[in-house]
Parts: C-alpha cells; sequence; structure tokens
C-alpha cells in the first residue's frame, strides 16, 4: 500500500530506501537522528514519509509520530525544494476526488483535527521567513498535522522563547507549538553545527523534565563531517544496485582544474571565458563564485556577450522581492530538475553565490566557478547533472592567494547570502585558515580518480571525501545551553533581563564575523519623519504601533554586512534632497535642501526617526537592525542590490516601496493597504490616499472626524483595521494627519491581536461557552484526555473561565458596550468580542482582563478542590502570554470591592504559581499547555465568521 500511496502524492515510484524509512522506522514510532543519503535521491521526500506515516496511524488511532514537522534549511534565499514538496502535497490532498487513494489518506489526516475541515486543509503549511509567518495555519489547531518550513533564525529564536518579529505575548505560544510533538528536521545540518548543537540540547532537556512530547531530531545530510559520530540511517548495498539509484549515485561529473590567474580581474575573465564556451550548445549554465560583487561583474559580461534576458543572477544580498520575482522566471524554473525538460532555445546562465547552493533545487548541464572549502564545493557539484543520464563538464579556477578570502564572513555568510564584502577579521601572518582549507580542498578533490583527463565527481566517489574535515569550513565555537538561561528566555513578560543575552551565538556560535544590517523603503517614511522626534514617546508609541501592525515582510528588504551597507548608506546620506522651488521665487525664497530622514528599528529597543546619518551613527543599534528609507533616498539598482549610485526613479519597475504589492510569487499572500488621510479644513472633512496604489476612494467617504473616515474606508475594502496612527495634530490639539492600516479579517488573527476584537459582537457566556468546547475537542484530538485526565480536565475549565474578567464596567465601556443605568435595559449582558468597534483603552487604563479572570476563578470553590487547580489558574492567566512570571499593578483587577491587598496577594501568587509549574511540566510542556487553551480561544473566535462583506459591496456599487 505505500508504494501505491507515495506515488499517488509525489508522482514517482519511491526508492527501497523511503519505503524502508517507513516501515522499519517511522512506523514503529522509531526516528533516526541523521538521515545520510546522497543529493539526487529524493531525501526532501522524508516530508511525504511522515505525512503517510501519520495517515497511516491516525486511521489506526495510535499515533507515535510528531503531528507537526519543521524543515530547517539554511542560507534559503529563493522558494526551496522543501516548500515545494509540501505545497505539491496539500495540493494533491486537495485535489482529489472522494474515494480515490489520495482522498484516503486526506480523510484519515481529518481525523487528527479539531473539527470537520470541510474545503479547508488537513495539512497546515507555514514558511516562518517572512511573508508566509502571517498565515498562522500552523497556530490555529494544535492538533492538526503541519509542515513549517524555516530558517535557523526564525525556527531556533522561537524555539528559545525569543522569536524574532514575535510579539512577547506570542513568543511562550510559538515555543510551546514548535517545541512539542515536534519532528524537527534539519537538512544540510553540517552547514549549522551550532543550531545543530542547541536542538539536540533542547530535546535532551526536555528527556530530562519528562514534557509530555518532547522535540525529535532528525539531521539531513549527503555531506556528513564526521562519518559514524552517529548512527545514521544511510542507503544499504541493496540500495545501492537499484538501477535509478545507480545512475544518480554515478551521474557522469567530469572535474576539470584551470589553474589560477595572477589577479582578482583575470580570474574573472577567465570564468566568463570558460562559460562563454557553452555559447552556441543550448546548454544551461551554473557560475558559482563566492562573493556577490564578483557574481555581478561575471553576470554583466555575461549579458554584454549574450543576451540579457539569458543572464540571471541570484545572491543573498539581493532584496527579497527580486529574489522572489527570479524564482518564478522561465530561467530560473528551467535550471529545476526535470527528467523531462527540454534544452533551451539558446543556452542559459545562472550565477550565483553560496545562497543558490543550498535548499534550491538545480540541475544544470555544466559547471564553472571558483575554488572554496569542500562542504561548499559538493553543495555546487550536487546542483549539476543531478538526475544522471548526462555527461556534465565541471571546470574550477582558483584565485590568487593574496585575494583576502580568508577574511571573516558576516553573519550573512552562514544564513541566506553565505559570501561578504566585508573587510572585518584577523588575518593571519601567511596563509589565512580559510586558505589552507581551500587548499586542503583542491588536494582532496584532485585525489579523485581521474577518467579521460578528468576527475569524477559522482556523488558516490565524493563520498569518499567526508572524512576530509580539514578542508571544511571551520565550525564556529558554540556556548552551551544551560538551565539558567532557559529560565531567562522563559520570562518572556520581563522586557530587560540582566542575563538574558539574545539567542544569536547559541544559533549561529561565536565569532561568525560581523553582523548584519537590513534596508527597506517605506513611502511613509517622510510623512512621518516630518511630524515626529526621536525623543518623543508619542513618537517612539507610533511607530512602534506601525511596524507591528504593518511589519516590514521579507520581500521590502535586502541585508548585507553591516560595514558594506553603512558605507553606501553614508554615501546615500551625504546626497541631500533636492531643494523644493517655487515656479516663481527666486533662490532666497526656495527652502533649503533638508537630510535624508529615516527610521532604524533596532533588534532590541524603540524604533529611532531622524536624519539617516544621525541614525548611522548609533553604532550600538545597528547590528542585525532594519533601516526603514523613503523612496527619494534612492540607493536600489535593477537587480535589487543596494548601492549608493542608483537615484531614485518614481518609474522604477518594480518600485521601492513594495510593502503591500502581492509577492512575486503570489502564494498564500494576504491583501495590506497603508491609507494616509489628511484632514481637509476648507472642505471641513478627511481626504484619503492609498499609500503606493493606484486605488482611488470614492469622494462619499469623506467624513467630519477621522475614526468616521477610517470605518468608511475599511467597510469600502472589505478589510479589518489592523490601526488607526494619528502622527500629527494642529496647534489647538486636534488630529491632522494619520496613517490607517488595513489587512484581511481574519477573526482568529484578530483574536490574537485584540482580545475584544472579532468579525461580530458576541455575548461573554456565548464565548466561554464556545470556548470550552474547541477545549474539549483540543484535548480528545491531542491525546490528552486519555494520558492526563486532569490535565485534560484543568484546559477544559480554563477555557470555561478564561474571559470572566472581561465583566467589569471600565473594560464593557471600552468596547462600546457601556453597562445601563440602574433600571434601564435588563436584558443587558456582557459582551466578550466587540465586532468591528475599536477598543478605547482609556476608559480601564491597562486593566487586563486576563487577572480579573484569574481573581475571579482563585475564589470559586470547585476549582480550589481540583488536582489541578494551581494549572487551572496559570491557564486563565496566561492566556494572552501574561503570567510570565508576573502581571504589573495597573494590570490588577478593577472590580468594585477588591483591595489592593487582595490583588498584590494575587500578583505574587502568580510568580510563585508560574515557577513552580515550570519545573513540573518544564518549560516546553508548560508553554505548549498554554498554546492549548489560547488555540481554544481563538477556535471559538473563528466561529464568528466574517461580516461587513454585503455593506462593503453596496457601497462599491454606488461609488461606480
Amino acid at each position: 500500500m505505500f508504494q501505491q500511496q507515495f506515488r499517488a502524492v509525489q508522482g514517482n515510484v519511491p526508492f527501497p530506501w523511503q519505503e524502508r524509512l517507513f516501515r522499519n522506522h517511522f512506523l514503529c514510532g522509531d526516528i533516526p537522528s541523521a538521515l545520510d543519503i546522497p543529493t539526487g535521491l529524493g531525501k526532501t521526500s522524508v516530508i511525504a514519509v511522515w505525512l503517510l506515516t501519520l495517515a497511516w496511524q491516525a486511521e489506526r488511532r495510535a499515533v507515535k509520530i510528531p503531528r507537526r514537522l519543521i524543515y530547517v534549511v539554511d542560507r534559503r534565499t529563493v522558494v526551496d525544494q522543501a516548500t515545494d514538496v509540501a505545497e505539491r502535497l496539500r495540493a494533491s490532498l486537495m485535489s482529489a476526488p472522494p474515494g480515490s487513494l489520495i482522498a484516503q489518506i486526506r480523510d484519515q489526516l481529518s481525523k487528527l483535527c479539531i473539527k470537520a475541515t470541510g474545503e479547508a486543509s488537513p495539512l497546515a503549511i507555514s514558511t516562518l521567513r517572512g511573508e508566509r509567518a502571517d498565515n498562522r495555519e500552523w497556530q490555529a489547531d494544535p492538533a492538526r498535522p503541519a509542515i513549517i518550513i524555516g530558517t535557523v533564525d526564525m525556527i531556533g529564536s522561537r524555539l528559545l522563547f525569543s522569536g524574532y518579529g514575535v510579539s512577547c505575548r506570542m513568543r511562550p505560544f510559538h515555543a510551546g507549538l514548535l517545541g512539542q510533538d515536534t519532528l524537527l528536521v534539519h537538512d544540510e545540518a553540517h552547514l549549522s553545527e551550532p543550531f545543530a548543537k542547541l536542538i539536540r540540547g533542547i530535546a535532551e532537556v526536555q528527556h530530562k523534565q519528562n514534557e509530555p512530547h518532547p522535540l525529535r531530531v532528525m539531521e539531513l545530510s549527503a555531506t556528513q563531517r564526521q562519518q559514524g559520530a552517529t548512527a545514521a540511517f544511510t542507503l544499504t548495498k541493496e540500495d545501492k544496485a537499484e538501477d535509478l539509484v545507480d545512475v544518480r549515485l554515478n551521474a557522469t561529473k567530469r572535474l576539470s582544474f584551470e589553474g589560477s590567474a595572477d589577479s582578482e580581474d583575470a580570474v574573472i575573465a577567465k570564468i566568463v571565458a570558460l562559460a562563454l564556451r557553452y555559447r552556441d550548445k543550448h546548454k544551461r549554465v551554473l557560475v558559482y563564485v563566492r562573493r556577490p560583487r564578483d557574481a555581478r561583474r561575471i553576470a554583466d559580461e555575461l549579458a554584454k556577450a549574450t543576451d540579457r534576458s539569458r543572464v540571471a543572477l541570484l545572491t543573498g544580498i539581493l532584496r527579497g522581492y527580486e529574489r522572489d520575482a527570479l524564482a518564478e522566471t522561465s530561467l530560473f524554473t528551467g535550471f529545476r530538475s526535470d527528467p523531462d525538460r527540454q534544452p533551451p532555445e539558446a543556452t542559459e546562465y545562472l550565477v550565483a553565490t553560496s545562497a543558490g547552493e543550498v535548499g534550491v533545487d538545480l540541475d544544470a548541464d555544466h559547471l564553472v566557478c571558483d575554488l572554496t572549502t569542500l562542504d561548499s564545493m559538493i553543495q555546487r557539484l550536487g546542483r549539476v547533472n543531478r538526475l544522471g543520464g548526462r555527461e556534465a563538464e565541471i571546470s574550477v579556477v582558483g584565485w590568487p592567494k593574496d585575494k583576502g578570502q580568508g577574511k571573516r564572513k558576516s553573519k550573512a555568510a552562514s544564513d541566506e547570502a553565505g559570501e561578504t564584502d566585508t573587510e572585518g577579521g584577523k588575518k593571519d601572518d601567511g596563509e589565512s585558515d580559510l586558505d589552507k582549507r581551500i587548499a586542503a580542498t583542491k588536494a582532496a578533490l584532485a585525489s579523485l580518480p581521474k577518467r579521460d583527463g578528468a576527475h569524477d565527481a559522482s556523488p558516490e566517489s565524493l563520498r569518499a571525501l567526508a572524512n576530509r574535515t580539514d578542508a571544511f569550513a571551520p565550525t564556529p565555537r558554540t556556548v552551551e545551553l544551560t538551565d539558567i538561561l532557559i529560565d531567562n528566555w522563559a520570562l518572556t513578560r520581563v522586557k530587560d533581563l540582566p542575563g538574558r543575552p539574545l539567542p544569536e551565538r547559541w544559533l549561529h556560535g561565536i565569532e561568525t564575523g560581523e553582523p548584519d544590517l537590513y534596508v527597506a523603503w517605506r513611502e511613509e517614511v517622510s510623512e512621518l519623519a516630518a511630524c515626529l522626534r526621536d525623543d518623543n514617546w508619542n513618537s517612539v508609541r507610533i511607530l512602534k504601533q506601525l511596524y507591528d501592525k504593518h511589519p516590514i515582510l521579507a520581500r521590502e528588504r535586502l541585508r548585507g554586512p553591516l560595514s558594506e551597507v553603512k558605507r553606501d548608506l553614508e554615501r546615500i546620506a551625504k546626497r541631500k534632497p533636492k531643494a523644493a522651488e517655487s515656479e516663481q521665487g527666486d533662490s532666497e525664497d526656495r527652502e533649503p535642501p533638508q537630510p535624508f530622514q529615516a527610521i532604524l528599528l533596532p533588534v532590541n529597543g524603540d524604533p529611532i526617526v531622524g536624519a539617516l546619518s544621525d541614525l548611522l551613527e548609533r553604532e550600538a543599534a545597528l547590528p542585525y537592525a532594519t533601516i526603514v528609507l523613503p523612496p527619494s533616498a534612492g540607493g536600489l539598482d535593477e537587480r535589487g542590490m543596494l548601492t549608493s549610485e542608483a537615484r531614485y526613479d518614481p518609474a522604477r519597475t518594480p518600485p521601492y516601496d513594495v510593502a503591500d504589492d502581492l509577492a512575486a510569487s503570489g502564494r498564500d499572500e494576504r491583501r495590506r493597504l497603508r491609507v494616509l488621510l489628511t484632514r481637509e479644513p476648507e472642505a471641513e472633512g478627511w481626504s484619503a490616499r492609498v499609500i503606493r496604489q493606484a486605488i482611488a476612494i470614492p469622494d462619499e467617504l469623506v467624513a467630519q472626524s477621522v475614526k468616521q473616515a477610517a470605518r468608511a474606508i475599511r467597510t469600502y475594502f472589505a478589510l479589518a483595521e489592523r490601526a488607526l496612527l494619528v502622527f500629527d495634530r494642529d496647534e489647538e490639539g486636534e488630529p491632522a494627519r494619520a496613517l490607517l492600516l488595513l489587512g484581511e479579517s481574519r477573526a482568529a488573527a484578530t483574536a490574537q491581536d485584540d482580545p475584544a476584537g472579532a468579525a461580530r459582537q458576541q455575548d461573554l457566556d456565548e464565548h466561554l461557552s464556545w470556548a470550552e468546547q474547541e477545549a474539549e475537542k483540543i484535548i480528545a484530538r491531542t491525546g490528552l484526555e486519555a494520558t492526563a485526565p486532569d490535565v485534560a480536565d484543568a484546559v477544559v475549565i480554563a477555557a470555561r473561565w478564561h474571559d470572566r474578567g472581561k465583566n467589569r464596567p471600565a473594560w464593557q465601556k471600552a468596547i462600546g458596550h457601556a453597562p445601563p443605568r440602574r433600571g434601564e435595559n435588563a436584558d443587558w449582558k456582557p459582551w466578550a468580542k466587540s465586532g468591528q468597534r475599536d477598543f478605547d483603552d482609556s476608559e480601564c487604563g491597562a486593566y487586563r482582563h486576563e487577572f480579573g479572570s484569574l481573581r475571579e476563578a482563585s475564589e470559586d470553590e470547585t476549582i480550589r478542590g481540583h488536582p489541578e487547580r494551581d494549572l487551572i489558574l496559570h491557564l486563565i492567566a496566561a492566556h494572552h502570554g501574561w503570567a510570565r512570571p508576573h502581571f504589573e499593578p495597573d494590570q490588577w483587577d478593577i472590580a468594585d470591592g477588591v483591595s489592593d491587598e487582595k490583588n498584590e496577594a494575587i500578583a505574587a501568587e502568580t510568580m510563585r504559581r508560574f515557577a513552580r509549574l515550570q519545573r513540573r511540566f518544564g518549560h516546553w510542556g508548560l508553554a505548549w499547555l498554554e498554546s492549548l487553551i489560547r488555540a481554544a480561544d481563538y477556535s471559538a473566535t473563528e466561529r464568528l465568521g466574517s461580516n461587513g462583506n454585503e455593506a462593503a459591496m453596496d457601497l462599491r456599487e454606488r461609488a461606480t
């Protein structure tokens, strides 16, 4: 049956090793710690094997394998093979007709979900590297099978309760779901050994803490640094004897050394000349070099000699938008491995740095490259003649030794970029360590057997070099994971905790080189900078809300070594904008030119607005920060790379500001809009302009107040209001300009962002009843009811009580539902959700309804007598991320008759309770239990559905 199912979902017959992995390991719940499979033999299909195993076990109600699979590969720059595999799997599931073999798999997986999926997929897919990090599919249902694909940074930071780009209220939620009931597949583990050590350490800690569903780890690599270090699952003699396996293992790859040149220019010329040998042969040729500036020069030279449309450039310092667009071009897709592909009409070239070495399914006819370390060379050789059946030529060119390539790289070198022009790092006397390793690489490759004057670089031959660790790139020094560190990271509500470092060193090791700096462009920067000041607390509040509700996405940013990016930005800062001139005024009437303004978003700390030159002087805040420029500053060339020579062109395609454009791939993209609102005193109303998009707003939407205008506009576009930011006021303090942020109306997302928000209004009792029902489904699907009935009952009780603290007059007034006066409206009931109403925190201050719910529950006799009383109270207190470990005094209960002494005692016990439960359930185990109550809350809110669409349609019809 496995062979038929695998073929149905994958489109090909499985290799024998894939069936062996399924039958002898996964079905038994035995997950190998390492999978050592050569390139081209489908190791990424471990995703399909996992999914079929999960379906088989779900049908028999004996799930022994984790429900979530995290696929981590570093240096991912374009849509990768793992993402393609996952999306093809889901497409197969959803398109299968009823009764078919795939439909049976779909039905089996649906049994794990908390609700009948209907047209929804029983398989969630999220890619945590930017755009799709917001789809939240993997968060909505803890029991639903999910594939989460991400980088070391995105996954590792979340596992350590420090998710990059994740609010403190959501960090334990992410850590709990990713750190429990999860199989973490670490692809090309040899490229990120510090992270490999970290996840193994987390798994070990969880086993010691006896957590309910500890993390399972499996390393994938065709380039193991130390064969035999772990008991790896690998090919047997019988596997290698299979015809197709033999063809790919022994694919003809003829490697020749072309010598070294005496200068950098000569090396570039030599690489170009070697690549042009195939100009008239209708081939696909890959060119690899280490540095992006060399790649750009080679791409330009090849374009001059051939045709620009036949040459593509892929480096890790391209802006995300251009990288995504590249992945969808016919030239790039032509390089993907496909046994049925046809030769191109004319020879095509893909010039890449190490950004194109890992996690990208490429299969070129021939390869020209410079010489680098052995691990990178093996990756490059795996991107040519990948499927066998052809004869590939590989030409390797060496650099002169005084090139300085031994200098340390930035973090981009070890993550998505893999290359740098940095001048940082120490240089050894004579030959650097990297130069020595490259020399060892050349010796290792030269030891490969020769046939007809060229070395045999087939995958089978390369496996003999796996013990040449002296030729691999040096491994960064790592830092131990300790209980104290985990304790500190888990205190997610303590903002600035001494002794709590950023997780960077545990993800990438020590001395990975100089940090990166990111750059993005937004049109609203100039508007905001004209009104905000960096020393104004209100400015900080507005900017924090802007980038929380409308975050900088991966497609908007480019990255590079801090020193290089800073140098270009300093040159841009010196180019002051042109002076504003009136049509008739003389030079004395002209406004003096002002320096370019920008916004600095540090990794930790508040946003800062100011002159670009001033921001660049804040050296302590620059590492890994993002600088947001106005498009008028320029700096982006036609390929999507940063250069101080690029001037602003409003007709540029694609534009500088792509914040709200659909991603080039168009995959799972959600609509966002930014609307600039300006008060027009003469018209006695407000005008509106959609930023960066040619979308007209009907005149009838002009309103008397900014809030009325915002409501009318969001109704017109049928989008939810994420924020209304008033950033400019007149001399009397009245709003003059505002920024309206709109996004897709998603009930679950609204619930996560705003505890009062939902698609429509809902009574408190109904919401609590629904949350209880959803919690019962969750514990039944996760098996918690059978394994720990008292704990399961605690989750249900917590769901029943979690929002009772909303029944406070001030809180109800804040959501626009003020309690009636005495004797009026006897049918009045408190609300849990306010629908589309704005939440006015001026009514109830900083009061947290979770604390009010906690106070009420702590006085309930039934809860007091429950064996899991501590857990019930903590889950209530923590269902929006608080109680880790505390609440602030201004967040305590505001109910009549509750004394400060009572609140203080409850707050103190909240901290002690958190410590007790974390020792008992473990760091990730407790966070996982918190995630169950959160998921029940979000799922109950999602049941409300959406409204407002009919009104929006009527308004649009009237407007047109």
